[in-house]
């Protein structure tokens, strides 16, 4: 039975171990994913993320329960992350690209771009600076509304859809450029 997720936070503040748990696997993956696309190195996301889920796990009595937990949650994510990377920094890696794997719940279509495409398109992920990179992932890895971004990042949601708009520009010509200026020789 999958229990609505304000019902969790309910029960884990009456100290329910079997709800903690279940926030935890619940929201396992996502934060690693995230955490990883935001310090480049797996082991330091996964310090990240742990460091997140005792934040969140200590906070809850702090929590809103009228408002969503994912951006609540997101949000210690990226500064944990943030702060773990500069820590720690053991310099800039690239993203590995990672093999379908079933039990996760990717599917095969997921993995229809080359390596190719993919590497071009980390390359020009890791060129956008945190103003811009950090958004994008919000929005595209982590299903965030812009709403839930601007929450986040403790920023208006204008101006989310302007570093949203700048970003996605800039990826379009980073990726044109790392491809040779395209197919037409750069026409």
């Amino acid at each position: 039975m999958d229990i609505p997720e304000q019902e969790l936070i309910k029960r884990a503040k009456q100290g329910q171990q079997g709800a903690l748990e279940q926030i935890f696997r619940r929201h396992l993956d996502s934060a690693i994913r995230l955490a990883y696309l935001i310090t480049r190195n797996w082991a330091t996301a996964e310090d990240a993320v742990q460091e997140a889920f005792l934040q969140a796990f200590r906070s809850l009595h702090s929590f809103q329960d009228e408002k969503p937990f994912k951006p609540w949650f997101t949000k210690i994510v990226v500064n944990k992350a943030k702060r773990t990377k500069a820590r720690l920094d053991r310099g800039h890696l690239p993203y590995e690209l990672e093999e379908p794997n079933p039990h996760r719940g990717y599917a095969p279509e997921e993995h229809a771009l080359d390596k190719e495409g993919v590497d071009s398109l980390f390359q020009a992920i890791n060129a956008l600076d945190d103003n811009h990179r950090l958004p994008l992932l919000l929005k595209y890895v982590s299903g965030l509304t812009e709403a839930q971004i601007a929450e986040t990042l403790g920023i208006a949601q204008t101006t989310v859809k302007s570093r949203l708009y700048v970003a996605r520009q800039r990826l379009k010509k980073q990726i044109e450029t790392l491809e040779g200026g395209g197919r037409d020789g750069g026409l």
